[in-house]
């Protein structure tokens, strides 16, 4: 005979079962941080601004600076081939099918990389034609 206590155990192991188990899906699971050119060619987008603000949408909000008085909203900073070519407007200059692949680099990870200015990361673009 089970008492409550060990029912309530009971019934907190199984939903943690059912929590950990597999979705059943079978599609390679997508990285976060990184879209592909397979990716940008699966939903048809006009430029890579559209494809990102589809895909990984969290990767364009701005993120706060400054003191609780005065703040400034950064938004990431935009490399493309290497070259800092400037904010997130450069995204809209390149089509998708330019593109063999896009990631994002959080401010900590930026900042290392590329120095100072980095406080919304940075969004790094490596096209075909390199």
């Amino acid at each position: 005979m089970l008492t409550r206590a060990h029912s309530h155990l009971l019934v907190a192991a199984v939903l943690l079962a059912t929590g950990c188990a597999s979705s059943g899906e079978s599609g390679p699971r997508r990285s976060r941080d990184v879209i592909t050119s397979e990716e940008l060619m699966e939903v048809p987008h006009s430029t890579v601004f559209d494809a990102v603000r589809a895909l990984r949408p969290r990767w364009l909000q701005p993120r706060n600076m400054g003191s609780l008085r005065s703040q400034v909203q950064q938004t990431p900073r935009v490399y493309v081939d290497g070259q800092f070519r400037g904010d997130l407007v450069e995204l809209s200059r390149y089509a998708p099918n330019e593109v063999e692949e896009i990631r994002y680099m959080n401010a900590s990870d930026a900042t290392t990389r590329f120095g100072t200015n980095h406080v919304a990361g940075a969004i790094i673009v490596t096209t075909r034609r390199r």
